[in-house]
């Protein structure tokens, strides 16, 4: 299965390469620091922004994370080599997730990443939203049914 990186300008990834494939090729993931993890549950009225109301909310096992620092960890490995605003270490990255299940019963997840827990106090609260910032706050969508990258957007990314 092909996957297409979509960052805020469009920069696509060749078609030949499958998220799949790149995980495969990946390390363990079991030293993932979950507690840099939020999980928001999905609020249609808060979140149409980020799926539209007919999307359903979902939870969130230790193996989809993983997953998700997999895909993350490609992800930005091919972003990086395309762009001039690199992301540092993502796995480092505090994370909120925000998981749906689609119409077609796949499981989807919204990730937005920021290097220091901003706002400290309201993280694990609420999604945190940013204007600027550069690579040090980014967000990306996946299909995780279909290991599919969605989108990825670099806040300040012109």
């Amino acid at each position: 299965m092909n996957f297409i990186l979509i960052l805020a300008f469009f920069f696509p990834i060749p078609q030949h390469t499958t998220t799949a494939t790149l995980i495969q090729q990946k390390t363990d993931t079991a030293s993932i620091d979950t507690s840099s993890y939020a999980v928001l549950p999905f609020n249609p009225n808060r979140d149409s922004f980020i799926f539209s109301e007919h999307f359903k909310p979902a939870n969130i096992s230790a193996d989809d994370i993983k997953k998700i620092e997999k895909i993350i960890s490609v992800t930005v490995a091919e972003h990086n080599k395309q762009s001039k605003s690199i992301i540092s270490k993502p796995g480092k990255y505090y994370k909120q997730i925000i998981a749906v299940t689609n119409a077609n019963g796949q499981k989807e997840v919204w990730v937005n990443c920021f290097c220091t827990p901003y706002e400290k106090r309201h993280w694990r609260k609420g999604v945190v939203l940013v204007l600027d910032g550069g690579p040090c706050f980014f967000n990306i969508k996946i299909n995780l049914s279909t290991t599919t990258v969605m989108s990825l957007a670099v806040n300040g990314v012109a």
